[in-house]
């Protein structure tokens, strides 16, 4: 793929992962009441799409989900790019989108938000952090705005889930 090329499909993978950001964000705090459901599904494509960027950046396509957190793992978590824990927790996203997707029959509420929400932040950051230059700066920007804006967002009843955990 050629340099432009190239950018272009970063800097789409880019916008692909805030409008997923976006509207995980507006399904947990629309005007019907948070749906934990649509948001994990929407929260793993935010994160499969800063990943494909990551990797287009290098010249590496994934043909599938599975194939791209493979490639994740060869090319940025075994060389410690990333954290360690990436493929796990990557994994495990992917693994409850699926549930949501699914198995119906399977609850997903606020605790399944928050059990991700700050392994998603730091990896979107870590994971433009690496794209470096490569990021379209206007579509970076814009998903870390969205990323702080995910960090303050009220999901649940956090302060009591705090509080009982604190017991």
């Amino acid at each position: 793929m050629e340099k432009t090329g190239t950018a272009q499909a970063v800097k789409s993978e880019l916008m692909a992962s805030a409008g997923c950001l976006a509207s995980a964000m507006n399904n947990l705090a629309g005007p019907y009441g948070p749906e934990y459901r649509s948001s994990i599904k929407e929260l793993y494509f935010a994160c499969f799409h800063v990943a494909t960027a990551l990797l287009v950046s290098k010249g590496i396509r994934a043909k599938s989900h599975d194939a791209a957190q493979e490639l994740l793992a060869l090319h940025f978590v075994k060389p410690a790019a990333l954290p360690a824990d990436t493929s796990k927790r990557f994994n495990a996203l992917m693994d409850r989108r699926n549930t949501a997707d699914y198995k119906t029959f399977v609850p997903v509420d606020a605790s399944d938000v928050l059990e991700f929400r700050p392994w998603i932040c730091d990896f979107v950051r870590k994971t433009l952090k690496l794209l470096g230059k490569s990021a379209a700066s206007k579509e970076a920007a814009q998903l870390l705005r969205l990323l702080g804006d995910f960090e303050r967002i009220g999901i649940g009843d956090e302060t009591a889930r705090s509080a009982h955990k604190r017991v």
